[in-house]
């Protein structure tokens, strides 16, 4: 199988650093993202699953600030952490960097291969991969630690994206979301505490918020009650 290098996308490839705290992280990405949405395939009949989901090529605005926190404030050392919807990697690199240990998982194989990719860029060659349909999450491996960035821009995706949460996060464990202050935030935030999680609000300088807000990012932060 070609590397990632050698893999042709719409747009070619560019490298781009990204700033996140004390740190300079270099990313391997695609050129221009959007230019995947003009060969978007139909998921059922999609040969490549990289057209069928295209917006794991594009940094999304909440990425840079859940990295922040978690470089801000990461879990002990050593921990294992789960990345949903990893996309370029970013969030999960910033875990690596504090020395937690990082699964990078997407639905797009190609997404889980780059993670992988800038992870090594970035000095980490330990991280590991994991193909995950949120639809059908298995319940093999139990993170402690789970960690997305704008994944809550739809609505469709709340009822998998916990059902996820249910089959992967350990026992005491924590999730975080991060989320550009987009619409179904607030509902996501909503349907997590009617299903039985204890939920929390931070915006991007860790203070509490008391509710969901349009425009601005927040984190969403779940965990269990036992």
């Amino acid at each position: 199988m070609a590397s990632i290098i050698e893999r042709a996308v719409p747009g070619g490839w560019s490298d781009r650093e990204v700033a996140i705290g004390p740190h300079r992280f270099r990313l391997f990405t695609p050129t221009d993202p959007d230019a995947l949405l003009e060969h978007l395939e139909p998921p059922e009949t999609a040969m490549q699953p990289h057209f069928a989901d295209p917006y794991w090529a594009k940094l999304w605005p909440a990425a840079p600030l859940l990295a922040e926190a978690i470089v801000r404030t990461p879990p002990p050392p050593g921990t294992r952490v789960l990345e949903l919807g990893c996309g370029s990697g970013l969030v999960g690199i910033a875990a690596l960097t504090c020395g937690l240990q990082v699964t990078f998982s997407d639905y797009v194989p190609l997404a889980v291969e780059l993670a992988l990719e800038n992870a090594r860029r970035n000095g980490f060659s330990q991280a590991k991969g994991l193909v995950i349909d949120w639809k059908a999450p298995g319940d093999a491996e139990t993170f402690p630690f789970i960690v997305a960035a704008d994944v809550t821009y739809d609505c469709t995706n709340i009822d998998p994206l916990l059902n996820v949460l249910d089959k992967r996060l350990s026992r005491k464990g924590e999730a975080w979301f991060g989320d550009a202050g987009r619409g179904p935030a607030e509902e996501f935030f909503n349907r997590a505490v009617d299903r039985g999680w204890q939920a929390s609000l931070f915006d991007e300088h860790d203070a509490p918020s008391i509710a969901p807000t349009l425009g601005r990012f927040q984190r969403i932060v779940l965990r269990t009650f036992t």
